[in-house]
């Protein structure tokens, strides 16, 4: 398809520019770029046809791309960023950082199980003491007690590990076999892990050389909330700046269906790519705080069990004074895994700020400056304009007629637009305005529309098909609107769709291999390709049974059945 051949040249030669500047870029996220900028109606090339493009509108686009992506301070850019980042952001989710720390921790111990294991069956004593030595380090790493090198730290598991297994059971462990060895070593860790954590858990515990879970859990809750209260605060105070100078900057008169401004719609699209950056930016963080809740709950019941096992152990040990290990170990194995629980929690935290961090140094601390600078601008030029314009509803609707688009309408539904007017944005080019009433205009699909005014809705379902229309191509063919609302995903799919591939001239024939699962020797189902190699073992005997039943004698008709038959003679029948 000539449409796709140009955008991916145009991939290529933005690739080749990157390398020239000496940028490290996805070339994944290239091709997100060049897709979904072509179809903005601002930086894209809807003005020309991609099927037969010039030479200059190519290297135009080209250039806004690079300028934009070296330039922090481009919105359009920015919010692609963002966007780029959630979608790229698999540590968003609790069990996809439970499983790759879990491989990074299992990697990194492997060496020490290696060292622990290697010990022959005739240890000498300077041999076990090393062993003794190497199962406490293997202890506080495999439940992040704190720094295997703190001495006191190996003290105390030292002292937990001798009330578990002592020189006599010591020396039986390295009589069992490998796999044995390690099935009891991880036994051995969670119980002994377990001990250390209950002696000091609790104001008495020793906090410099041992790492309480908990309390790490506190502070990172603590400043995990700050930093988003913080950041989330800053977003919402500068998207309600940008919306109140754009309510300022523009009347939206619903009696008259009129529409009145004085700084050109262009201009004040300027102030309205700020507003969309910011809102990009809040709803990015309120996905993140989202999951952080989550985590959060997952917390408060985990912590729950912690207190209760403790309270269990406690009880256990203040009823006897000799209690047997059967009865008490498998607390301190239960106890164990709550740490292990805590510290997943603990770890998603850390991965969700990391998040955080990377969507907030996207919008720089001068975008916030430029944005008060630019509604200072249009605010003074505001007044330097005398004579307003003014438009009607349906000629502001006529005006987006001439642009192209093919996003799907019914993709709306998993749009988030009900926070602003639609009305607003139909008739302004895509202005941000806050909606304080929602409609679902169409019965056919799920699409919950906001407005500001009830009698804006009125307006929007007296003239449906109108107004439908319009405000599909108006948000289709910005950028960022498809990128607040998430419909980037919808348009680059629908583009990659249309590329016609064409069939291979030649192609492999495949076919399923009949797999003999059982040992049947009926013609249909002799196969020699099987996956049990037992089968081959059964059939080898079941052919060499045959052969020694093998004979040589040969037989007739007359015969046949009978013992020594050349010896016998048998008497013909008597005839009357």
């Amino acid at each position: 398809m000539p449409r796709h051949k140009t955008l991916v040249s145009i991939g290529h030669r933005i690739m080749k520019r990157f390398k020239q500047l000496d940028l490290r870029v996805d070339k994944e996220f290239v091709i997100y770029m060049v897709h979904l900028l072509a179809r903005d109606r601002r930086k894209g090339l809807l003005k020309y046809d991609l099927n037969k493009p010039t030479a200059c509108a190519i290297e135009g686009f080209v250039n806004t791309i690079v300028d934009s992506y070296v330039n922090s301070k481009d919105c359009t850019m920015a919010n692609m960023k963002m966007a780029w980042v959630m979608k790229k952001g698999v540590t968003i989710d609790l069990e996809y950082v439970k499983k790759k720390y879990e491989e990074k921790f299992q990697t990194e111990l492997q060496l020490l199980i290696k060292d622990i294991l290697q010990y022959p069956e005739t240890c000498s004593k300077v041999q076990l003491d090393q062993l003794f030595a190497k199962m406490q380090v293997f202890i506080v790493a495999c439940y992040s007690l704190g720094s295997p090198k703190n001495h006191v730290l190996l003290k105390l598991t030292a002292q937990a590990l001798n009330s578990v297994i002592g020189r006599s059971d010591l020396q039986n462990y390295v009589l069992k076999k490998k796999y044995h060895r390690l099935e009891y070593l991880q036994r051995l860790s969670a119980t002994v892990g377990g001990i250390v954590i209950y002696n000091n858990d609790g104001p008495d515990g020793d906090r410099e050389n041992v790492r309480s879970v908990v309390d790490d859990l506190e502070m990172a809750q603590k400043n995990t909330e700050a930093a988003f209260a913080a950041s989330m605060g800053r977003a919402v105070k500068m998207q309600t700046t940008c919306q109140a100078a754009l309510d300022d900057l523009i009347n939206i008169d619903h009696k008259d269906e009129t529409l009145t401004y004085r700084v050109p719609l262009e201009h004040l699209d300027r102030l309205n790519q700020f507003a969309a950056t910011y809102f990009m930016l809040h709803r990015c963080l309120t996905t993140l705080n989202e999951h952080y809740q989550k985590t959060v709950y997952l917390i408060e019941v985990e912590h729950k069990r912690y207190q209760c096992v403790i309270c269990k152990i406690d009880d256990t040990l203040s009823m006897r004074t000799a209690i047997d290990s059967e009865l008490i170990f498998p607390h301190f194995v239960y106890l164990s895994q709550v740490w292990g629980n805590l510290n997943n929690y603990l770890n998603h935290i850390v991965e969700l700020n990391k998040l955080r961090e990377q969507v907030e140094a996207l919008v720089v601390d001068d975008l916030m400056t430029l944005t008060k600078a630019t509604i200072a601008e249009l605010q003074a030029l505001h007044k330097r304009i005398k004579k307003p314009k003014v438009c009607s509803f349906e000629e502001r609707m006529d005006a987006v007629k001439e642009l192209q688009t093919d996003g799907n309408f019914c993709k709306l539904n998993k749009a988030d637009i009900k926070e602003f007017c639609s009305l607003a944005m139909t008739i302004t080019n895509g202005l941000l305005m806050p909606a304080q009433v929602t409609r679902k205009l169409c019965s056919n699909v799920d699409i919950t529309f906001g407005f500001r005014d009830p009698r804006y809705a009125r307006f929007a379902e007296l003239r449906f098909e109108p107004f439908i229309a319009a405000f599909r191509k108006v948000v289709f063919n910005n950028a960022n609107l498809a990128l607040l609302f998430k419909l980037d995903d919808a348009l680059i799919e629908q583009e990659l769709q249309n590329l016609v591939v064409e069939p291979p001239k030649q192609t492999d024939f495949e076919c399923q291999t009949e797999m003999v699962v059982t040992n049947d020797l009926t013609p249909a189902n002799w196969i020699n390709v099987t996956w049990n190699a037992w089968d081959y073992h059964r059939e080898t005997i079941h052919l060499a049974n045959i052969r020694k039943k093998q004979t040589n004698d040969a037989q007739t008709n007359i015969s046949y059945g009978r013992r020594n038959a050349q010896n016998q003679t048998y008497n013909c029948r008597q005839h009357k």
